[in-house]
């Protein structure tokens, strides 16, 4: 066995040091690379809620420029996989977001594979998207569009069933079954604000032709 004395000792130990430095701070400068994607797409959803769409649309490809352009790459290294989860987190934020607009702009849900994002990312994110489609069916509700309302309801609908499958006979994406019993009360809460809505709507138009009515009897 080969003996080293306490120079080489403090000399091996500070090579370790610096190496294990260097990827230290490798990881930090990717992790900021994917807090800022995850911020940009978590600020599109705010814009599209309030209906700034093409400010919404210039935060996404900010976000993109930062996944295609510095953070693909590196998906197979290492250092990717100390940041899987949060890498994985940012993806599905991104779904959702990118769903979320290519809905509002009338092109449906895009697919997994031209958004290019793991499986995982893609179901979570799009089962993320059912809390984002509620807010956009009040929004109509409280313009009085209950048609839009109620095609954003049939829409979350369709993805819930899409989804549902993965569970059973057993789940096949970790952290799905709790997202899908979110979803599931997302869309009874909806169908009731809707149908409270629909009723309120038909109870104040009755008030309003009664009181038009003696209105008019009475000039």
């Amino acid at each position: 066995m080969t003996k080293i004395n306490l120079t080489e000792l403090l000399k091996e130990i500070e090579e370790i040091k610096k190496e294990l430095y260097e990827k230290y701070e490798a990881k930090e400068k990717i992790y900021l690379k994917i807090r800022e994607a995850q911020r940009l797409c978590g600020e599109a959803i705010s814009l599209i809620q309030q209906e700034m769409i093409e400010e919404a649309r210039i935060r996404l490809i900010s976000a993109e420029n930062i996944i295609e352009g510095e953070l693909r790459n590196l998906e197979a290294t290492e250092v990717m996989d100390d940041l899987s989860e949060a890498y994985t987190t940012m993806l599905q934020e991104y779904v959702e977001a990118k769903a979320l607009l290519e809905v509002e702009e009338g092109h449906g849900i895009p697919k997994a594979s031209n958004l290019k994002v793991p499986r995982k990312a893609y179901v979570l994110g799009l089962a993320d998207l059912i809390g984002e489609l509620k807010r956009r069916a009040i929004t109509s509700l409280i313009k009085g569009d209950v048609e839009t309302a109620k095609s954003r309801m049939d829409l979350m609908n369709k993805i819930f069933q899409a989804l549902e499958t993965l569970e059973y006979p057993r789940s096949l994406i970790p952290g799905l079954r709790k997202k899908l019993d979110d979803m599931r009360k997302s869309i009874e809460d909806l169908e009731r604000i809707i149908a409270t809505s629909i009723i309120s709507m038909k109870v104040y138009e009755a008030l309003s032709n009664i009181y038009d009515q003696k209105y008019l009897k009475a000039s």
